[in-house]
């Protein structure tokens, strides 16, 4: 049995404004499937249809606030659903 990391100690993904986005193997798959609902569903298609994005883009595109945006990107990096493609200095 391996040695993991307890819960409290795992790191946890950073979102960023000057990042942009974009959707893993899997992500595409559960965008293209319509297996999810709701605003996480909503971000995950709109990076299906145009491709990686900003925050600001995302949060334009499904009229939501960045803040928002945010949370929910978390959620789908750490369901392997959502990639950092690039950050910008």
């Amino acid at each position: 049995m391996g040695i993991g990391l307890p819960g409290f100690l795992k790191k946890k993904p950073k979102v960023q404004s000057h990042n942009t986005y974009g959707l893993t193997a899997l992500g595409k798959t559960k965008a293209e499937e319509f297996s999810l609902h709701g605003p996480k569903w909503e971000v995950l298609a709109c990076l299906d249809e145009n491709g990686p994005s900003s925050v600001t883009e995302i949060a334009e595109e499904v009229k939501s606030s960045p803040e928002k945006v945010k949370m929910i990107l978390k959620g789908l990096i750490r369901s392997g659903y959502i990639r950092t493609v690039s950050q910008e200095e």
